[in-house]
Formats: C-alpha cells, structure tokens, sequence
C-alpha cells in the first residue's frame, strides 16, 4: 500500500474516532437503556421506581443519542469517500471490503435507530415530556426497548461493528 497523504491520515483519523465514538456509545447507550428492568426480564420495571428515576434513565439515553448519532453519519458519510478512494486494493486486502461490506449491511437498522432517538429527543428535550408512563416515552423508548426484532438486530449490529474492529486490528 503506497504512503498516505497528510489529508487521508486526517480523514482516516476521524473516521476511525468518529466510529469508536459510535460504538462506544451504543453499546453504553445499551447498558443505559436496560438499567431501569428488573435483571430477570424487560417486562418488569424496577420495583418502586419513582417517575423521576425513570425519565432520567430516559433523558440520558436521548442525551448520548446526539453524540452517537452525529458520529455515526460522520462515519457513513466518510466511509463512502473511502471506499471510493481506496476501491483499488480490495482485491489485494479483502478485509477491507468485508469491513464495508458488514457496516453497510447493518446501516438501515442503525438509521432507523437515529430517526426513533430524534423523535424521542424531540419529545423529551423541546416538548419537555418529564411522564415516563406519557405516549411519547412509551412510543419511542419503551416500545423499542421491548421490541425482540429491533433488540436482536441491534444486537447483530453490535456485533458487526465488533468484527469490524477485531478485522481492522
């Protein structure tokens, strides 16, 4: 592989911090989401959580959703002028074509996942929702935290981005 230029080390830089940004976040954005059920099953809520508990576990998920989600269309927008720039070595280094190939696989979940966590910022952040038993809450944390489908896709993309990593390194 020839020497990089000063601009696509900077563009590999980004890129690289703005996809550990991402990964990062959802897999703590995971955790957050979880942490108000009860260990045994995501049917049962935390015995006697007061609603200030449950809509500050809700805040903080739509607050890291801003940086996750700002880091990952930094890196979608990046990786295609990467897989354009470097579009001549695929065949000598194929990983990097698995690499493309495993995030563009999982991107539709992922910006399904960034326009659920807009409309749950929205309501959260400019309609001021401050209920987690409110239809905002229920619709677009809840429903999603719930869902089994969006659970084992998301779960899929996780592990996509970690092989991703592990082929990288």
């Amino acid at each position: 592989m020839r020497s990089l230029s000063k601009k696509d080390k900077t563009i590999l830089t980004i890129f690289a911090l703005a996809f550990i940004i991402w990964l990062g976040g959802a897999i703590l954005r995971t955790t957050i989401g979880f942490t108000i059920f009860e260990p045994s099953a995501t049917e049962t809520l935390i015995r006697k959580a007061p609603n200030d508990i449950l809509m500050q576990t809700v805040y903080i998920f739509a607050s890291t959703s801003i940086y996750t989600s700002i880091a990952y269309l930094i890196t979608f927008a990046l990786s295609f002028f990467l897989l354009a720039k470097y579009k001549n070595i695929w065949k000598q280094e194929g990983w990097i074509l698995m690499c493309f190939v495993l995030f563009y696989l999982f991107s539709p979940v992922e910006i399904y996942t960034i326009y659920e966590d807009i409309k749950l910022s929205i309501a959260v952040f400019q309609q001021n929702v401050w209920e987690f038993y409110s239809q905002p809450v229920q619709d677009y944390f809840m429903k999603r935290i719930k869902n089994v489908v969006y659970n084992s896709l998301n779960g899929l993309t996780l592990l996509s981005a970690l092989t991703i990593v592990i082929y990288v390194i």
